[in-house]
């Protein structure tokens, strides 16, 4: 479970982003946040990635304090994050990034259902590289199968 306290964060010139934000998300449950631009999206979810420490409030994943965890540390406890503007991972193959991704060897039905469930025909895109001739749209749904693949909890 997913518990965040008293979230509040501050832009260095003092805007206030997020005040006293407060939600439960149980196991198993699908998350969808939804408002205007820079109305604060990203900064929660980067908060609850380590790549932002809240200013006050707290993180808890499971019951445990992981509000000033870095990104590495979240990774391991099953916390993944898909960037806005995903990196370009040339010379890769689709195939490989999962993978790597999953953490070792994937079989060919598990890639095809992975890719399948981000939008993207299979046989098209297993392998092929990861290059310049990949629109930014099909990145970022390579990027997301990427998180798929790892298996985490959040």
């Amino acid at each position: 479970m997913l518990k965040l306290e008293h979230l509040s964060w501050r832009t260095g010139d003092g805007r206030q982003i997020l005040k006293d934000i407060n939600l439960t998300v149980p196991d198993g449950k699908l998350l969808v946040i939804t408002g205007p631009n820079g109305g604060g999206k990203t900064t929660l979810a980067k908060m609850i990635a380590g790549l932002l420490l809240p200013d006050s409030g707290r993180i808890l994943l499971d019951g445990q304090d992981i509000t000033s965890l870095d990104p590495t540390e979240k990774a391991r406890l099953g916390i993944s994050y898909a960037f806005q503007q995903p990196v370009r991972f040339k010379g890769l193959t689709v195939r490989q990034l999962l993978e790597l991704a999953a953490g070792g060897r994937a079989d060919y039905a598990e890639l095809c259902d992975t890719l399948s469930r981000v939008g993207l025909c299979a046989r098209e895109y297993v392998d092929r590289e990861i290059n310049a001739t990949l629109s930014g749209g099909e990145i970022k749904r390579i990027e997301i199968a990427s998180v798929i693949s790892r298996h985490t909890k959040l």
